[in-house]
């Protein structure tokens, strides 16, 4: 069968082709049917001026292959003419190669007769199969066959002809109006959407499914109904896009029966095309579609009750029927048990921009002048194709420059069309999602939805909860896996829209000010109300200093959230607030005030509903004195880069306290004991405090679990606050030794102590999984109970000076790094884990017994100081490539090798790609990518060796045949990045017991590898 949309390629001459039997029918039936098809616009084909033959010639094949539709009239004699029959079988070749419509009409003959050639129809048929060939015979046999069998018109069925004349002209043109159009062949992303529908859809299935197309308002999902639709619903008997089915339930007096009653009235109305029929009851739909098989598409559904009117149970339609029903409401497919549900998807970039440029100049790409600036405007439609189609063609036409002056005004305002259209969704919520809908648009948009929790005033966190999964239902925002809230750019401008609708004049009487300018205007002028539940504004967006009055927020007793922000931090502060200017607020929940000018708070100042504060690159010295605040609320303070504060908060109430930042605050010298209480604590960040020196002890913190104090240059105590932590970072800091103590932390994951004071490492965590050392300079000895830590993967001991032996690693570890360690000399192992990386750069000192027991270690890759490759690499070449001729006998086979590569001194390794080719091959046969990333430069010539191993359906010399003796050519190009120069490389075929290589190691352990060579800088 011929997929629909080839038809569409054919360019159309004609609407009909009508093939008939001219004494039959020509000056009667068919005189009339032709002249009520030119009263209709139907274009038909005419062969009055065509002689007839014994053959069809050109010009008809032509004229079938232009038309949309045959209509074939069958009448007692059409069998009698091999004119007809050549026809016919004309006609249907081209309805299975092109997708031509046949319509027959059995004027006066029976069906059955024409299918089976029999009574008088057979009688002419064999009369005009005297003399021909058993294969044309058997052709029209098999056309006339299969024409019959298709569903037709019967003149014997009608009361009289006038009447069938009328019904077959409205038939065709119903076939007109649907034969498959081009209208979605331009769409950008059509295609994807189409191909993830039909995997729903499953046609082939004979189940009835039913399947949701779930997104925002303006994605698209009404386009991809239509497309499916004018793709696939001529293998349907009935067929039927019911549009706006949410508009078309309600607005009247009815009750709810009455409103289903006129939804399946309208339903069965359009789909059955019988205009002014009236139902009785709500079981019409399956008593007239049980046994049919039913394509329909229910457009933009938004209540429950609609689906039930019209799809309540999947047995109201016949076998392989699918029901297609878009909402904006996820929720309510659930509630209806539709599981095949697609979400439909953003563009991509290219996509948004695309679609953008076809409505901006009629092209799909933008030319170089306003490649920018159209940028910019799909990025402003949020790749939202409803946005993008709009701002596209409002744009279309106008200079640059016009564009240059619309787009700041389009930032902040919407079009009316995407207004009205994404009001609709917002104006269907209950309040209390409305409320919490203009919260996410203004202030909490990008946030983890515990944060949006936390922050929503409601009635019980279950309301917020039940909200938020509102919103997403609704496709108003989405949550992401790791829980973060996002509100389409378009949705959070309707959001802003709205409330600037609160008070168009009056910007202190709405909940929200989000404007640098009007907020200025209210906090000057004192024109707040207890309307205003949050502000937001970022001081960079202001071009001037200005003063708060000093009882500016002293009308906004309502206000909840304060957010002022800098998005860079070099710009000054430019909001002058009194001092006392922050005492008239008992319901503040956020406080955000980045550069905040003071050194106090407000002494009346009101912490008892704080959940957030935020007062980084503050001139603050203190908080609030020593006196313990109603914190029972915060979750989370930053102080951050705040380099005058000296004394820590007394935080003996905010129990609830999450996260904590006081990283920068240069003058803290302690941290006091009353950080007891914070049981909730599971962040304290106090990096680069550089005056901190003491800790509190005998403390056990339950909930904190990542600890931060890197570059605290003074401290010099191990911090003991907790045995819960799973990341410790001491990096920078003057600490000597760490206790005992730690052996017994349970879930300590990673410690990052570089550059430290330790001389001696002699207790770590049973259970570590990363430990940094790196630049460690006193560092001389690392204790034997290394091999006890069965979690190990990474150690990096780079730059540890004085470090001379390395002790025993358990085979847990992975990674080992050991960059410029000037004095190590001495290793414990071999390495027995294939997986591990060895990085031994720069370790100039190692020993024979250290460089011979890395040679016999297996692992992934290794790097260390070398100027030969070993012996027992048994092809050996200058430069970065080699050709090997292999002969083998069928007895040997390999499926990996072995890589050594002498890198040149003064060069920086990072990176090796290796391409493997054989002789019957011209491409790669395998490409491998050897990383080292982080590599210093090179003192000396190295070695770098690493294994490659072949897939399993690699055809090599196990398979290349059983012939005594063959002989293959093997091809190996290894390129470095970054400039490294590659002296020598090796490689070793590696056979599957191995043995063969533990030999050649064995023969050549005696032979230490060439020393190496030092770089200029070193002579």
């Amino acid at each position: 069968m011929t997929d629909p949309s080839s038809s569409s390629s054919t360019s159309w001459r004609y609407d009909v082709f009508p093939s008939f039997r001219g004494e039959d029918v020509r000056k009667n039936f068919l005189s009339h049917l032709l002249k009520e098809f030119e009263n209709k616009g139907i274009l038909t084909f005419r062969d009055d001026q065509i002689e007839r033959s014994h053959s069809i010639g050109p010009e008809l094949v032509e004229a079938i292959r232009e038309s949309k539709i045959s209509v074939v009239l069958f009448s007692e004699n059409y069998a009698s003419s091999s004119w007809c029959l050549d026809e016919l079988v004309e006609i249907l070749k081209c309805k299975e190669e092109q997708g031509l419509k046949v319509m027959p009409i059995f004027y006066k003959v029976d069906p059955s007769e024409v299918r089976k050639q029999t009574g008088k129809f057979g009688m002419g048929f064999l009369k005009t199969c005297h003399g021909k060939t058993e294969e044309q015979q058997q052709s029209w046999r098999q056309a006339l066959t299969d024409a019959a069998s298709i569903v037709g018109d019967h003149p014997q069925d009608w009361d009289n002809e006038a009447d069938m004349i009328t019904t077959i002209a409205k038939d065709v043109l119903n076939k007109l109006n649907a034969t498959p159009s081009r209208d979605f062949e331009d769409l950008v992303g059509i295609e994807s959407h189409i191909a993830r529908m039909k995997t729903l859809l499953c046609l082939e299935s004979q189940e009835v499914r039913l399947v949701g197309i779930w997104g925002p308002a303006g994605i698209g999902k009404t386009t991809i109904a239509r497309a499916l639709y004018n793709q696939f619903h001529e293998n349907f008997k009935l067929s039927i896009f019911m549009e706006n089915v949410s508009e078309s339930y309600g607005g009247t007096n009815l009750d709810s029966y009455g409103l289903k009653l006129g939804l399946q009235q309208r339903f069965l109305s359009k789909l059955l095309d019988q205009h002014g029929l009236r139902i009785r009851h709500l079981g019409a739909i399956k008593e007239r579609l049980k046994n049919q098989k039913v394509l329909a598409v229910l457009d933009d559904v938004n209540n429950i009750e609609q689906l039930q009117a019209l799809a309540k149970e999947t047995q109201w339609f016949g076998n392989k029927s699918r029901i297609i029903v878009t909402t904006r409401n996820k929720q309510l497919l659930i509630s209806h048990n539709i599981s095949h549900v697609y979400k439909v998807p953003f563009p991509s970039r290219e996509e948004a921009l695309a679609i953008f440029c076809q409505h901006a100049f009629r092209e799909c790409y933008p030319s170089d002048d306003f490649k920018d600036i159209a940028i910019e405007f799909a990025t402003l439609a949020g790749h939202l194709p409803l946005g993008l189609r709009v701002l596209g063609s409002f744009m279309r036409g106008k200079s640059k420059e016009e564009w240059e002056v619309s787009l700041p005004t389009l930032k902040t305002r919407l079009t009316g069309e995407i207004e009205k259209l994404l009001k609709v969704g917002y104006e269907g919520l209950h309040k209390d999602d409305k409320a919490l809908f203009l919260h996410i648009a203004c202030l909490f948009n990008g946030h983890h939805e515990t944060y949006v929790k936390q922050m929503v005033v409601a009635n019980s966190d279950l309301d917020v909860s039940f909200g938020l999964k509102v919103l997403a239902d609704r496709s108003l925002i989405q949550i992401y896996v790791d829980g973060k809230v996002v509100m389409h750019s378009l949705l959070r401008q309707l959001g802003r829209e709205v409330v600037r609708e609160q008070s168009v004049d009056e910007p202190g009487k709405r909940q929200f000010l989000m404007s640098a300018r009007e907020i200025c205007g209210v906090l000057s002028n004192n024109t707040g109300t207890d309307s205003v539940l949050g502000m937001s504004v970022d001081m960079c967006d202001l071009n001037e200093d200005f003063y708060i009055n000093e009882k500016a927020f002293e009308n906004m007793r309502n206000l909840l959230y304060i957010r002022i922000y800098r998005s860079n931090d070099a710009n000054p502060n430019k909001m002058k607030l009194p001092d006392d200017g922050l005492s008239y607020l008992p319901q503040l929940r956020l406080l955000q005030w980045d550069a905040y000018p003071h050194m106090f708070l407000p002494s009346r100042f009101r912490t008892e509903c704080l959940v957030e504060l935020s007062m980084s690159h503050s001139k603050l010295k203190t908080l609030w004195g020593d006196n313990a605040q109603p914190l029972r609320n915060l979750k989370n303070m930053n102080l951050s880069n705040s380099p005058n504060l000296e004394s820590f908060p007394n935080l003996l109430e905010a129990t609830k306290l999450e996260r904590l930042d006081l990283s920068w605050c240069e003058s803290l010298v302690e941290l006091p004991s009353s950080i007891q209480n914070l049981h909730k604590l599971s962040l304290l960040e106090m990096s680069c405090c550089t005056s901190l020196e003491i800790l509190p002890t005998n403390i056990n913190l339950a909930s904190l679990s990542r600890l931060h104090f890197r570059n605290c240059l003074r401290l010099k105590t191990f911090p003991e606050i907790s045995t819960n932590l799973n990341y410790l970072k001491i990096k920078g800091t003057a600490i000597t030794e760490v206790p005992p103590s730690v052996k017994s932390w349970r879930r300590i994951e990673e410690i990052c102590m570089e550059s430290t004071e330790v001389r001696i490492l002699m207790n770590l965590p049973y259970i570590l999984d990363t430990l940094c050392l790196r630049g460690n300079t006193k560092l001389v000895a690392i204790a034997n109970y290394l091999i006890r830590l069965r979690r190990l993967r990474m150690i990096d001991i780079s730059f540890c000076v004085s470090l001379v032996y390395l002790p025993k690693l358990p085979y847990s570890v992975r990674y080992l790094t050991a960059f410029n360690c000037e004095s190590l000399q001495r290793l414990h192992g071999p390495f027995r884990n294939p997986s591990i990386r060895l990085k031994f750069t720069n370790c100039l000192k190692l020993d024979h017994n250290a460089q011979e027991m890395i040679h016999q270690s297996v692992f992934d890759v290794v790097i260390l100081p070398g100027g030969q490759v070993p012996a027992y690499f048994t092809h050996r070449y200058n430069g970065n490539s080699g050709f090997y001729h292999f002969t083998f006998d069928g007895s040997v086979s390999f499926y990996s090798f072995k890589v050594c590569l002498v890198l040149a001194a003064g060069t920086r390794f990072e990176s090796c790609h290796t391409s493997f080719y054989t002789s019957f091959r011209g491409d790669p046969i395998k490409k491998y990518y050897t990383y080292m990333l982080n590599q210093p430069q090179l003192k000396v010539d190295h070695i770098c060796m690493f294994e490659c191993v072949l897939s399993p359906d690699y055809d090599g010399p196990p398979y290349l045949g059983t012939r005594p003796s063959t002989t293959k050519l093997f091809k190996f190009d290894f390129n470095c990045n970054y400039g490294c120069k590659v002296l020598e490389c090796g490689v070793l075929f590696l056979e599957a017991r191995k043995s063969l290589i533990a030999a050649k190691r064995a023969e050549s352990s005696s032979t230490c590898p060439r020393p190496a060579k030092r770089s200029k800088a070193q002579v």
